[in-house]
């Protein structure tokens, strides 16, 4: 992949993470913190949606994409079964005789059920789009799947004062629906060459066979992966209520923007990585990945430990603790984004059940740190127990690939993060009070430089060749 396709492909995922910090504070300070509670369990039934109802094929369509010659025929086979799951299970919805949006929304309604339904079925077919144009390497159209919801949704809320819209969440459920129904045609549009296509290709069983037995296990370890990054929030409402959901969704929002680093690189690696597998993998290449994504990864982790007393300057006085949540929320997208370079075996060797068993062992100790911690300290427990519950996950997928396939040293790495693992939880739980703790996140990013000089000084050798070139242009 060239200079060109990469920056293409980073379009999306930063340029949606700057609208995302646009957008938290739009709703923060236009509707309450119950509303913006209630948006969270939007979001996270939609996660839950595209986790469920796509069966993982989109994963299968991955896997198999450079092994297939019928690029159509396999867009097909792999979205027929989840779009046929989908239409039965929201059929019995709409005829159930209870409330779907008195059970998520504490709102009684059938057309927020309507809209809800609605929004599933587009983000549903929004994510197989997706990977369509990534597999293709259309970096810029893929890059668009990430910024058009977003930015819609920005104007749609700016709308609010000019056309004085009342700031409830019913106006945010027409927003949100309406920006992803948007989004939805706009990629039909976009992808109408291999959709088209489909429609004529011969159905292929033996395809339909092979792509389900490698998603089938996915299927169990998408659904506890999605209850791993949001069974908190249930925990939350259940005992403290929308309040302090609202609190800790923004927190987590916020440490979205952190996910941008593990989007991009997610997005780039797996086809990389399919391509390595075809022409043979490199493993001191692999290596060297590896020892990269740590120092990343305590670069990043130090500088949100340091400069996090700033964010409560940016919101209403109700969202001052975010100021301590955002650290341990914001190691999901990075132990996620290091499981697919530690974890890399299951992937080249298809044992796809590991990746299910790390998502449900995982899924446990986070229910179990869940129900110990959140009614002893609120949102700041839940944190912690998601913190510790993705340390649990990409430690069973580096232990398994490194079983399964090829091991590499790992000393240093786990004596490395267990150190930030332990000061990000005396951070939480003292509340950020201690004077001076940025000493501890300073010396922790010291230590991972002195322990990986030699990578150091590697990047450094590739940063001034890189000045040297274009100082000569």
């Amino acid at each position: 992949m060239n200079i060109k396709k990469l920056m293409y492909f980073s379009i999306g995922p930063l340029g949606g993470a700057f609208l995302s910090l646009i957008t938290v504070p739009f709703v923060a300070w236009f509707f309450s913190v119950e509303d913006v509670g209630r948006l969270t369990m939007l979001q996270v039934i939609l996660s839950l949606s595209v986790a469920l109802f796509s069966l993982a094929m989109h994963q299968a369509y991955v896997r198999e994409y450079h092994e297939v010659t019928d690029k159509p025929l396999l867009f097909k086979i792999c979205i027929i079964p989840g779009f046929i799951f989908l239409s039965l299970t929201c059929l019995v919805i709409l005829l159930l005789p209870f409330s779907i949006s008195k059970l998520l929304f504490g709102i009684e309604s059938q057309y927020l059920t309507f809209l809800l339904v609605i929004s599933i079925f587009c983000s549903l077919f929004i994510n197989f789009f997706s990977h369509v144009v990534r597999m293709e390497e259309r970096g810029l159209a893929f890059s668009l799947t990430q910024i058009i919801p977003k930015l819609l949704l920005i104007l749609f809320i700016g709308t609010i004062p000019l056309m004085r819209l009342n700031a409830e969440f019913i106006t945010l459920m027409h927003m949100s629906s309406l920006s992803i129904l948007i989004t939805f045609f706009v990629f039909c549009w976009v992808t109408r060459d291999t959709w088209i296509k489909s429609l004529n290709s011969s159905f292929d069983y033996s395809l339909l066979k092979k792509t389900i037995l490698f998603s089938f296990p996915l299927v169990v370890g998408g659904i506890s992966y999605w209850a791993l990054t949001t069974i908190d929030r249930f925990f939350i409402r259940s005992i403290s209520g929308f309040e302090e959901l609202g609190v800790f969704s923004l927190a987590v929002t916020i440490a979205g923007s952190v996910a941008v680093i593990s989007t991009i690189f997610t997005n780039i690696w797996h086809p990389i990585l399919y391509r390595w597998v075809k022409d043979g993998v490199d493993l001191v290449k692999l290596q060297k990945i590896v020892d990269f994504m740590m120092l990343l990864i305590a670069f990043i982790w130090s500088f949100l430990g340091v400069f996090s007393f700033l964010l409560p300057y940016f919101f209403p006085t109700d969202y001052a603790s975010i100021e301590y949540l955002l650290l341990p929320c914001a190691t999901v997208p990075l132990f996620y984004m290091f499981s697919q370079v530690t974890g890399v075996g299951i992937g080249v060797t298809r044992k796809s059940t590991l990746s299910m068993s790390a998502s449900i062992i995982a899924l446990l100790v986070n229910c179990a740190l869940n129900m110990l911690l959140v009614p002893l300290k609120g949102a700041a427990g839940a944190a912690l127990a998601t913190l510790l519950s993705f340390f649990t996950f990409f430690m069973i997928r580096t232990e398994a690939s490194a079983f399964i396939w090829h091991g590499f040293p790992r000393h240093k790495l786990y004596l490395l993060l267990v150190l930030y693992i332990l000061a990000t939880i005396v951070f939480v739980l003292t509340k950020g009070t201690i004077q001076y703790f940025f000493v501890v996140w300073l010396s922790l990013i010291s230590l991972t430089c002195f322990l990986y000089r030699v990578r150091v000084a590697e990047l450094l050798s590739i940063f001034k060749s890189f000045i040297k070139r274009y100082s000569k242009t």
